[in-house]
């Protein structure tokens, strides 16, 4: 390459079509100025969807919804219905769960419904939800304590699971507005 000591080193050839565009590289600030917004864009959909929804699990070994396990909750939808799976913070259900501890039911009775529950079984409106009342020995309650015949008061929820051996509101009573998280949505 070098001919002489004191030589310059020769100019390499340089290979160009003229039929085909030069590669340029693109600039940083023109990157930047496309990515930011993109990048803001997603921050501000995960933030809303952050805020909006939650997902929970159930790791109990005998669970009330037993094919369920994982749940989505809409923290934005409070219009719950008869039938829907409500999401609510604990209660005055010791010794099974801590006050604000996260629970997933399903709404078995709303406002103005009427509710029957003997030792045998829990009706609404006159339909059997679930049989008997199990769990009154680790209650060290008698049975007959748990009977009621009312109509579910405004701004409250008659919630169980779908085992007899659920811990709902035949036991500690009704789920208020106020303890309401959302609607969830069984995902497993």
């Amino acid at each position: 390459m070098y001919d002489k000591p004191d030589a310059k080193p020769m100019n390499k050839p340089r290979f160009h079509s003229p039929s085909l565009p030069r590669v340029t590289r693109p600039r940083l600030g023109l990157f930047l100025l496309k990515a930011i917004p993109i990048l803001l864009l997603v921050l501000a959909v995960e933030r809303y969807l952050g805020q909006r929804f939650l997902i929970g699990g159930d790791d109990q070994v005998d669970r009330c919804l037993p094919d369920k396990w994982v749940y989505l909750i809409d923290t934005q939808n409070k219009d719950i219905w008869r039938g829907d799976l409500i999401a609510f913070r604990a209660e005055r259900m010791a010794p099974f769960f801590k006050d604000g501890q996260i629970i997933v039911k399903i709404a078995a009775g709303v406002t103005g419904d009427t509710v029957h529950v003997d030792p045998k079984h829990t009706m609404i409106n006159g339909q059997r939800i679930i049989d008997g009342l199990p769990l009154t020995e680790k209650l060290n309650k008698a049975p007959s304590s748990f009977k009621r015949h009312e109509t579910i008061p405004p701004a409250a929820y008659w919630v169980t699971g779908q085992t007899d051996k659920s811990f709902d509101s035949r036991y500690w009573g009704y789920v208020y507005d106020h303890q309401v998280i959302g609607r969830a949505y069984a995902l497993f």
